[in-house]
């Protein structure tokens, strides 16, 4: 994805109904996250945090989308 990409993806998400549990997904997949990273978060395979309730990736978002600019 590019930041034209990016913009339009984010744009979508903004136009949408606020879902508190379902938009940090849709906020990672805007910028280009596979499915299976969502899939993996969502199950906890793939979550970096050792607090109750909180998903992390990492840095990975941040590494990732400033590598596409």
């Amino acid at each position: 994805m590019n930041a034209v990409e990016i913009e339009q993806a984010i744009s979508e998400l903004a136009e949408q109904p606020f879902d508190a549990a379902e938009f940090p997904y849709a906020f990672l997949m805007a910028f280009g996250n596979k499915e299976t990273t969502i899939k993996r978060l969502r199950t906890g395979a793939s979550n970096k945090s050792d607090i109750g309730g909180v998903r992390c990736l990492s840095n990975m978002l941040s590494a990732d989308f400033m590598r596409r600019l």
